[in-house]
């Protein structure tokens, strides 16, 4: 699996791979809150397939800040 690089936002090494429900993946920020959109799964091989996108989504930087005005 590829690994996640340090946030987009804070620059810390803090980001983790959320499980939200049973249905969608995402990475998240644990300092700073900073998120990949969700990706949606319905399966165990779709739900890999979500994680790498997740993955991808945050090392391009791709990602929703928690902030005021965002």
């Amino acid at each position: 699996m590829d690994e996640l690089e340090f946030c987009p936002v804070c620059h810390e090494d803090s980001a983790i791979i959320e499980e939200e429900g049973g249905w969608c993946v995402y990475v998240q920020c644990t300092v700073c809150g900073t998120h990949t959109s969700f990706i949606r799964y319905d399966s165990e091989e779709e739900k890999a397939d979500a994680e790498k996108k997740c993955i991808h989504l945050w090392n391009m930087g791709k990602v929703i800040r928690e902030q005021r005005a965002e």
